[in-house]
């Protein structure tokens, strides 16, 4: 099933980011000496390594819509709380929601929107590291953001998706221009397209609020 957060360029995928993001969680606990368990402080800041290494897992994308620090300035990423804060604690463990488990590495745009948005109904379906979340969204012909037939009918599906804001015109700008970033590698004749539209995009913030 093709990942609607890559583009046919890219080679790399989220398969093994529960093991990175596990590993990290791991090293962090063994050097810290307060709090140990809860990693959000620990990784939020931009100045932290962790921060740094924690974005690598996430192959510098957000995990949410895919858009790529590439074209998109690396400061408008933020670290999101999959359950959201206001939960405190989520699962049958009532696990701590700062633990890495529950931190996603988000762009602004899909951090703002989605903002406390209660995941619990649909969590296994839609939790960016899962498999599941690339058969439940799709990527359309015309670079939009799509929800499968299968998942058209459920709710909470629906009401995630209008959220996130997935059938907004900049989603499909944003997918439009990672294509672009790759292919003027190949092929240096989309350089300028590339560049008009990428400084179209940084110009025009109202771009956001269009359907």
């Amino acid at each position: 099933m093709f990942d609607y957060r890559f583009t046919n360029f890219e080679k790399y995928n989220y398969s093994d980011v529960k093991q990175q993001k596990n590993a990290l969680g791991k090293e962090i606990d063994e050097k810290a000496i307060s709090n140990i368990g809860l990693h959000y402080d620990k990784i939020k800041s931009k100045e932290s390594k962790y921060y740094e290494r924690f974005e690598e897992i996430y192959h510098h994308k957000c995990a949410y819509c895919g858009v790529s620090t590439a074209i998109n300035p690396a400061l408008l990423y933020e670290i999101d709380h999959f359950f959201n804060k206001l939960q405190t604690t989520f699962g049958s463990d009532d696990l701590s929601v700062d633990i890495i488990d529950n931190l996603i590495l988000s762009c602004r745009n899909c951090n703002q929107s989605k903002k406390e948005f209660a995941v619990n109904d649909v969590h296994s379906i839609i939790h960016p590291d899962s498999r599941e979340i690339k058969e439940v969204f799709n990527r359309g012909e015309h670079f939009e953001i799509k929800i499968a037939p299968q998942y058209c009918k459920n709710e909470k599906i629906q009401s995630f998706y209008n959220k996130m804001k997935f059938h907004y015109r900049f989603r499909k700008l944003d997918y439009l221009l990672l294509n672009l970033y790759f292919l003027k590698e190949k092929f240096p004749k989309y350089e300028k397209l590339y560049s008009k539209l990428l400084e179209f995009r940084n110009s025009t913030p109202s771009l956001k609020k269009y359907k």
